[in-house]
């Protein structure tokens, strides 16, 4: 089931997806999680949005797994996953799953996932 969902304290919705996704799923306020991403993104020297950039912090930082699933979409993994809070990517977009909801500013219940992390 998808819910709109914003935590951008400023309400804003383009271009903040990763912090958005990160923020919610993990429980921790917008800003710190802003924060952990551009001291990351300068000390590795990678664009903050990249796969590889915030997927070092969720993998190292937040020991988050990272799965590579085949041929699925958001709203059958969410489904698939109903016990847990999942980070997924999306070609171009990071959203979240928060026991078995969809949680963001627009529905991507039938879009394919990437990857995706469990956050417990």
């Amino acid at each position: 089931m998808y819910i709109y969902y914003n935590v951008n304290p400023k309400g804003k919705t383009i271009g903040d997806c990763v912090v958005r996704a990160i923020s919610l799923t993990l429980d921790i306020d917008y800003n710190v999680v802003e924060n952990v991403l551009l001291e990351n993104s300068y000390k590795n020297k990678c664009n903050v949005i990249s796969r590889e950039c915030y997927g070092k912090v969720l993998e190292e930082q937040y020991g988050l797994p990272l799965f590579k699933p085949k041929d699925i979409t958001v709203g059958e993994l969410s489904r698939l996953f109903k016990e847990h809070k999942l980070i997924i990517r999306i070609e171009g977009h990071l959203t979240c799953s928060i026991f078995g909801n969809i949680m963001d500013i627009w529905n991507t219940e039938n879009e394919i996932v990437d990857v995706f992390w469990v956050a417990n």
